[in-house]
């Protein structure tokens, strides 16, 4: 099992809302959680066409207990309890569920970004977006869509340890900027794709040519709902060898 060896503590976190069953499950980006000191701060994204799109499929404008005419401040304490309190004894079981060392320094606003805080009472989830994060750093990717593509990429096919693979898909009719995901060991068909809050995160990462790379963690959910998960590690790439060193290292 691999862990979450570096933190990035974050500025801000996304807020997503996705429509409920037998509609287009598309997450859609309604809010920041921007972070003040210990605390947080709730932003509604009223002028953004995910806003916009979120409500034309039955999103009522609002997470709640915050109505959408205003900000608000200090928020923090309310989306956390979408977590498991620390003082709980079965919490070491949580942190090894996200992949987080029990031993690791992380701020409750990170704790959100890193968890997802999915309920299965509602249709919201927090992303961390890693918009400022340098490598070396690791996530847990959840696959955006994958039971749209599992006639293709089986779920009895998969197994934990499979490595996956990202890549751009500028021909994609309904996203140029997708990334999507590719699982070789079993299919070179679509898995699934980058979500939406992370998507420029991964364009930037592969197009810098930073080493991106994803092992299956772990397949959870059900047969009408399955969900995989991917262990993602990003690192710096390595810098070019200098004519002298490369034709040392070719002599030798």
């Amino acid at each position: 099992m691999s862990y979450i060896e570096h933190i990035i503590e974050p500025r801000k976190l996304l807020l997503s809302w996705q429509s409920p069953e037998g509609g287009d499950r598309r997450r859609h980006l309604v809010a920041e959680l921007r972070r003040r000191g210990d605390d947080a701060d709730l932003l509604y994204l009223r002028e953004s066409k995910d806003y916009a799109d979120a409500k034309a499929k039955g999103f009522d404008g609002e997470y709640p207990g915050f109505p959408a005419h205003k900000d608000h401040t200090d928020v923090l304490a309310a989306f956390m309890r979408r977590l498991p309190p620390r003082q709980r004894g079965d919490f070491d079981k949580f942190l090894e569920a996200i992949r987080i060392p029990r031993t690791a320094a992380i701020s409750d606003f990170a704790m959100l970004g890193y968890a997802g805080a999915r309920l299965p009472g509602d249709d919201f989830s927090i992303i961390h977006p890693f918009d400022d994060a340098r490598p070396p750093f690791e996530l847990l990717l959840l696959v955006a869509g994958y039971r749209y593509y599992q006639a293709n990429v089986p779920r009895e096919s998969l197994k934990p340890g499979m490595l996956a693979r990202f890549e751009l898909e500028p021909g994609n009719p309904h996203d140029p900027d997708a990334v999507r995901v590719v699982i070789p060991d079993v299919s070179e068909h679509t898995a699934g794709y980058v979500c939406q809050g992370l998507l420029p995160q991964f364009r930037r990462w592969i197009v810098s040519g930073m080493h991106v790379e994803g092992t299956l963690d772990r397949l959870n959910g059900t047969a009408e709902s399955p969900l995989v998960y991917l262990f993602v590690t990003v690192r710096q790439a390595a810098p070019p060898l200098k004519a002298k060193e490369s034709a040392t290292r070719a002599s030798g």
